[in-house]
């Protein structure tokens, strides 16, 4: 027989229904980040990735004579650290009593199940994003940005680039296409880095197809066949320039470890009694850290507005 409410256990009722409800939400709608993004899970509240240097070309020797000897070296570390994410709504028992906002639907009244569990969504496909929107100005472990023309090198002099000028265009994609393929170790030594994606948003997104899929090349009037190879293409809703000056896009080996989305928790749905009232707080929380280990097998350019 079902259990009879009363105001002292229906948030303890309530939250099952309210649970479902945040995590359907959730859901709905799968999580782009995930195909960009190598998602694992955190193992401790901080979590590093060190670099190695690398040994070069092996060098020719004579007959009779010692092996010849390297400095492996050691590179920068890229480091992750969990960050606490929540986000919490009360439950009255008035509000449950009148059911003007469908409270038994788990819909509730200025922040609703359904509504966190959207918001969380989209909370973990911003901060992802900002990996990219933010890669042209931050400072990343090796000391530049994610998308830069002068990353160091740990066991070499030279440094590299990684950085595409431009907009979307057949001609700017051929040439993020050749960086990509000339990224190197950290001793300078070819590492055959292969495009299989290209990530854009939502203003590039017919752009994009129109230069990968085409017969001829795109944006010319010449008949010349499309030599472009026909690689993924993910369009991303939260890859947005926040100021609209910028159309961000960028190419991806997915075979070379680079975007991670790291999990410490997984999200949680619960609830509390608010002392001294009649009313119940539903909350949400987690902890992830998302970044990146590495900006080989990326090519990257904020585009033009």
């Amino acid at each position: 027989m079902p259990a009879i409410m009363t105001r002292e256990n229906f948030g303890e009722l309530m939250t099952p229904i309210h649970k479902k409800v945040f995590f359907d939400s959730y859901n709905e709608v799968p999580m782009k980040y995930k195909t960009i993004f190598q998602t694992e899970k955190m193992t401790m509240k901080e979590q590093s990735y060190p670099h190695l240097g690398a040994f070069g070309l092996w060098e020719e020797n004579t007959e009779g004579s010692q092996f010849k000897e390297a400095d492996f070296g050691e590179g920068k570390v890229a480091k992750f650290e969990a960050k606490r994410f929540d986000k919490s709504y009360k439950l009255t028992w008035e509000l449950m009593q009148d059911d003007q906002y469908n409270v038994m639907k788990g819909i509730g009244k200025g922040g609703s199940a359904k509504g966190l569990g959207r918001s969380l969504r989209a909370t973990e496909e911003t901060e992802a994003a900002k990996v990219i929107t933010g890669g042209f100005d931050n400072v990343g472990y090796d000391g530049k940005a994610l998308f830069a023309t002068d990353h160091p090198l740990a066991s070499s002099e030279r440094t590299w680039s990684n950085l595409i000028e431009g907009a979307l265009t057949d001609e700017n994609l051929k040439k993020a296409f050749t960086l990509m393929r000339s990224q190197v170790d950290e001793a300078g030594i070819i590492i055959s880095a292969s495009p299989k994606r290209l990530v854009v948003c939502p203003e590039l997104e017919f752009t994009a197809k129109a230069i990968v899929h085409s017969i001829l090349q795109s944006g010319t009037e010449l008949n010349d066949v499309n030599t472009l190879p026909n690689i993924d293409i993910v369009v991303w809703d939260y890859l947005t320039d926040p100021e609209g000056t910028n159309k961000p896009w960028f190419i991806q080996d997915t075979s070379i470890e680079n975007l991670k989305f790291l999990r410490r928790e997984e999200p949680i749905f619960g609830s509390q009694f608010i002392p001294s009232t009649m009313d119940w707080q539903m909350h949400g929380y987690t902890r992830f850290d998302v970044g990146y280990v590495d900006w080989r097998g990326l090519v990257g350019s904020k585009g033009v507005a």
